[in-house]
């Protein structure tokens, strides 16, 4: 019997399907204690006690969201500033938009992130390709492979 959503397999970890929370839930309400919840339903007890004390922390059993690091803050200033200063300067050095951009208020950040975001803006419509199928940077010559 597999509870996990989709199937999961062992390298393929995912959450408990929300019938499967609400039911062992349900099987502590109606007397059941932790251990023996957990071994009637096929999960730790651990989970039983995370599925408690996430019901009285929040009022329901969803599973919480995954997000690991900060909440990337500047990456989003940077690509909303980065198209126009593109259009004005396409051909500048990353050490120049790096520049430009501290300039406008924003935090200082190194050339390889400003390389990375200015590598992943989407592409304007029309705009060209490389042979990867990357947006070509507005004032850049496309390569050629020999």
């Amino acid at each position: 019997m597999c509870w996990l959503v989709g199937g999961g397999t062992q390298g393929d970890v995912r959450a408990y399907s929300m019938d499967l929370r609400e039911r062992v839930v349900a099987g502590v309400d109606a007397g059941m204690t932790q251990p023996q919840a957990a071994a009637r339903f096929g999960v730790s007890v651990r989970t039983v006690q995370r599925y408690l004390a996430r019901r009285r922390a929040t009022g329901g059993l969803a599973a919480t969201g995954q997000r690991h690091g900060p909440e990337p803050r500047k990456k989003r200033r940077l690509h909303a500033w980065l198209p126009a200063r593109l259009d004005a300067a396409a051909d500048a050095a990353p050490a120049e938009h790096v520049a430009a951009f501290v300039a406008a208020g924003g935090e200082p950040v190194s050339l390889a992130s400003m390389s990375r975001a200015i590598a992943s803006l989407p592409a304007a419509p029309g705009q060209a390709r490389t042979p990867t199928g990357r947006a070509r940077r507005p004032g850049r010559p496309l390569k050629q492979r020999p």
